[in-house]
């Protein structure tokens, strides 16, 4: 065996051992150790200005001014589970929350309803991190509520948008998932319709989901973006 050789064979160890310790590392702490080292460099947070999780969540209200409060802001930890491919707690989280919003409980039915989670990471880079790990997770299926998705914005954009496949739901679903510096957000729009839809109802039903989640969500970040900023 020639020095070419044995330095090879090294070098090929050296990347089997790499590879082990990551995964044993990413296992046990469920973080990667270049994010780690990463967080562990000046500024330690970006979110020490930031309003609080429950605050942020509670602003969708004024993005979606027809509803109202259903189920008021309270917090949560996010996380990854099944029908997810992987079960793992998100790190770096310094606060989160979850509000349900709908029309006033005297209304007969609830033609829209929405949901939005806000998670305020400790760094930038987590956020990030989040969003595109929610993004690979959405192109495969909703992970609450195991639905299929479509992607009909991203990842060039600054926020992804998907719909729900076509098929037997009652309502057009649309997500929108993105962030801003350290703040990560999922909002969630359903537009009902009646029982038991056809195709072409069901195509309208997703494309009025997707106007109203696109309009919220913009309208929701840009006023986040000046609670940060105050």
């Amino acid at each position: 065996m020639t020095g070419v050789h044995l330095l090879i064979v090294v070098a090929m160890l050296l990347a089997a051992v790499s590879v082990e310790a990551t995964e044993q590392y990413t296992s046990r702490y469920h973080s990667l150790p270049v994010l780690d080292w990463l967080e562990s460099r000046e500024p330690l947070t970006d979110s020490a200005d930031v309003p609080a999780a429950v605050d942020l969540a509670r602003g969708v209200s004024r993005a979606l001014p027809l509803l109202v409060i259903r189920n008021d802001a309270r917090t949560q930890m996010p996380l990854f589970g099944p029908p997810s491919q992987i079960q793992r707690v998100v790190g770096g989280v310094r606060d989160a929350a979850r509000i349900d919003l709908g029309f006033p409980a005297t209304s007969s039915s609830q033609p829209v309803t929405a949901r939005m989670d806000v998670i305020v990471f400790d760094r930038e880079l987590r956020a990030a991190a989040w969003t595109r790990l929610m993004g690979r997770a959405l192109d495969i299926r909703d992970p609450e509520s195991g639905l299929n998705q479509v992607r009909v914005a991203g990842p060039e954009e600054q926020d992804m948008v998907w719909l729900a496949a076509p098929g037997p739901v009652q309502g057009g679903i649309a997500t929108v998932v993105g962030h801003r510096g350290p703040v990560a957000f999922e909002l969630q729009v359903t537009v009902h319709g009646a029982a038991n839809p056809d195709a072409a109802q069901l195509v309208d039903l997703n494309a009025r989901a997707e106007v109203l989640a696109r309009q919220a969500a913009t309208a929701w970040a840009g006023w986040a973006t000046q609670q940060m900023a105050a």
